[in-house]
């Protein structure tokens, strides 16, 4: 059993990482700032995990969280579209953020291990012509304020001094529907090669990771397997079949490559086994969560809401002109 601080525990994959922590008897700390969704994911543990609300610009709740654990997971991390739409307040999160829990950790007399998860993003745009999967020795390239942001701390973590674990996960595919549609989806090609994982596999890997020896000083790269390669237009329509909702014309997404791809997964499912859901799994496991008027209106007023949202298309707009 060790004592494990997870970052940004109240979020998609910090819950599952808590969760799984639990489950395998580890004494888990939560990390997090207090939010109305954040507090009511703290009622839900009960007593089992000490909850530290606080926050990464602030080194003094830092210095607060990192004592006495054994190991850190750190998943806290601003992602798009709100990493592009405020790129320097997602820097003093996510770079200075990382900066100062590395100093907090790096001032004990016997510093923890970190598990920093970061994201195949890092590879840069993945056109038809680059061969897959993407391997953990590919060159990174930034393409957007998260991508950038990511390989900064990434390398942060590497000169750290610390022990470390890196994984880049893929598509993370989160067991609830989005609060709200973001536009950004249609920047992703059609067939654009996406390899997705399910959420509660990569609770599953940061959870393993954590006790890992073999893992240590290694960069893994986290997705779902044979299972869950897809090209994009497929996931897409396996949601629109689930939801009951029409599907957009291709001429609403972008054909320009996009930093998705299938992944070299090998070595991480070695050493972590954590590979247990397919996409099939995936939309199995949403099924419950879609409300049971939702498929009802969809097929009554669908057409209109995807007239609505197709507005807000900048590629379909730029086809019809």
């Amino acid at each position: 059993m060790m004592r494990v601080l997870v970052t940004g525990a109240f979020g998609n994959v910090g819950w599952s990482a808590l969760v799984e922590l639990l489950a395998q008897g580890h004494r888990v700390s939560a990390f997090d700032l207090r939010g109305r969704a954040a507090r009511r994911a703290a009622r839900r543990c009960g007593d089992r995990v000490e909850v530290l609300w606080g926050d990464l610009r602030n080194p003094v709740d830092l210095a607060r969280a990192v004592a006495n654990v054994d190991a850190v997971a750190h998943i806290a991390f601003v992602i798009p579209p709100e990493s592009e739409r405020r790129p320097e307040w997602a820097r003093e999160i996510n770079v200075t953020g990382t900066h100062n829990l590395i100093a907090a950790m790096r001032a004990l007399p016997r510093p923890p291990r970190l598990i920093f998860t970061s994201s195949v993003s890092v590879a840069g745009p993945r056109g038809p012509e680059d061969e897959p999967p993407v391997t953990a020795a590919h060159p990174t390239k930034a393409s957007d304020t998260y991508s950038a942001h990511k390989i900064e701390t990434e390398e942060m973590v590497r000169e750290s001094g610390l022990d470390w674990t890196i994984l880049r996960l893929g598509g993370v595919l989160a067991v609830e529907l989005p609060k709200r549609f973001h536009p950004m989806t249609f920047d992703i090609p059609e067939d654009q090669r996406i390899e997705v994982v399910h959420t509660r596999d990569v609770g599953l890997a940061v959870a393993n990771a954590v006790s890992c020896d073999e893992a240590l000083g290694r960069t893994l790269l986290i997705g779902g397997g044979e299972s869950c390669r897809l090209r994009v237009g497929e996931m897409r329509t396996g949601f629109a079949e689930l939801l009951g909702m029409p599907t957009f014309p291709a001429s609403a997404f972008s054909r320009q490559p996009y930093y998705t791809d299938f992944m070299d997964t090998a070595e991480a499912q070695r050493l972590l086994r954590f590979q247990r859901h397919g996409f099939a799994d995936y939309l199995q496991d949403l099924r419950p969560t879609v409300p049971r008027l939702y498929p009802i209106v969809m097929r009554r007023f669908g057409g209109l809401i995807m007239r609505q949202l197709l507005k807000r298309s900048p590629h379909h707009r730029t086809s019809l002109e």
